[in-house]
């Protein structure tokens, strides 16, 4: 919020104190404050920096209303991808993951084929060049799908979410070795956090006991995240080159939703319709509609309007609201071994999202944003010493400047 303040004012004053929406009801009236006639009255200037006001708090209002609309707009897509952890792990004990994975994409794909269409309304015709990703993303990303229910049945839903986390610390890790971004000090201290909290969390060294965590397990809840990261790694370089981000998941998803039917036909050979509850069928639903479609759709539609790596520092309430749901409906425990690793982990996760946010455009523009703002008051103060008008400081506009 002090950031975008901070923007707000900078780009205000840099148009002669004018409005930001680009219309002049306030900040024309502050100007004729600072540099209107000294003999007026204060009570007169108190009025008309009040009403020269008006609009930069309404405006302020809006602007935080609109960051809180933003934050639960997250918060309310990690509750729906915890619920289909949730709900879909039951559904598991009468659909096979292949067949279940199947159905979900082929409910997602036509709001995935709407969302591509109108992103390359006016773009020009697919080239080879974008072509050459769309198989490697497809295994990938494919990967990801189908891992996230095999897991989900051989493990359980508390101990999917509590690898999601881990995706943006290996797409920074896989970014870094493609040389995409630096690898600095503070990643490789989030790395080793992260891998400490994600081996207490999953308990990975159960797999030397005979009836602990498995190794297959371990190796299969790890494929399934370093899965989705090669993807977004793969995504993001694309997507420098031929920027339809939207295009590379709906080719991606398709390609992928072919394979994983072939590899699903034998079970749906034997599958009994009639066998399945509806509430397996509503999982699958939900997965389909609430997951591919509006999770995601909300999930962009938030990304760009908050900082970068917020994303990432909220994945950690994925964890927490499965954790809850899998008590409530699966009788799932979370030991305190576990939530230690978990905690240790977002501590990870922490670092490794610091660090990018230091590398990030909107570190860059914060920066140059308060630059803007100093340099706009030293230079208010040298005109208003040799003006000798009243100061920006004066106490009827302190609550509309910076």
């Amino acid at each position: 919020d002090m950031s975008a303040d901070a923007d707000y004012y900078a780009s205000a004053r840099a148009r002669g104190a004018e409005d930001a929406d680009g219309d002049s009801d306030g900040g024309v009236v502050i100007v004729e404050v600072v540099a209107g006639d000294a003999g007026a009255g204060d009570e007169g200037k108190s009025a008309a920096a009040v009403r020269g006001g008006g609009g930069a708090v309404q405006k302020n209002k809006a602007h935080r209303d609109g960051h809180v609309l933003n934050h639960a707009t997250l918060w309310v897509v990690q509750l729906i991808f915890a619920v289909m952890h949730v709900f879909s792990n039951r559904a598991l004990a009468h659909l096979t993951p292949t067949v279940f994975c199947a159905f979900r994409l082929a409910i997602g794909m036509p709001f995935l084929a709407v969302n591509a269409r109108r992103e390359r309304r006016d773009a020009p015709a697919m080239t080879r060049g974008m072509l050459v990703w769309v198989f490697p993303m497809a295994c990938a990303i494919g990967c990801a799908y189908l891992m996230v229910f095999v897991c989900n049945k051989r493990s359980g839903a508390s101990l999917v979410a509590f690898v999601q986390p881990v995706m943006p610390v290996s797409t920074a890790v896989f970014s870094a070795v493609l040389g995409l971004e630096p690898f600095t000090r503070l990643k490789a201290y989030g790395v080793f956090t992260v891998f400490v909290g994600t081996v207490v969390a999953l308990r990975a060294y159960e797999i030397f006991e005979n009836h602990g965590t498995s190794a297959v397990d371990v190796l299969l809840l790890l494929t399934q995240t370093n899965s989705y990261a090669a993807y977004v790694v793969m995504l993001s370089r694309a997507t420098k080159d031929h920027p339809y981000p939207l295009t590379f998941l709906f080719l991606a998803t398709f390609l992928a939703e072919i394979a994983i039917f072939a590899i699903a036909i034998p079970s749906l050979i034997k599958l009994d319709i009639t066998a399945v509850p509806a509430s397996a069928w509503g999982a699958v639903i939900f997965a389909g509609v609430g997951s591919s479609a509006v999770a995601h759709s909300l999930n962009s539609w938030a990304i760009a309007r908050v900082k970068s790596v917020l994303p990432t520092v909220y994945s950690g309430l994925q964890v927490i609201f499965t954790i809850i749901l899998a008590a409530i409906f699966l009788n799932e425990t979370v030991g305190w071994d576990q939530g230690l690793g978990i905690f240790v982990t977002m501590i990870g996760v922490s670092f490794v999202a610091r660090a990018k946010y230091d590398e990030s455009h909107d570190a860059r523009a914060s920066s140059h944003a308060v630059n803007a703002v100093n340099a706009a008051a030293d230079a208010d103060d040298d005109e208003t010493a040799t003006s000798h008008a009243p100061s920006h400081r004066d106490p009827a506009l302190r609550a509309i400047t910076p």
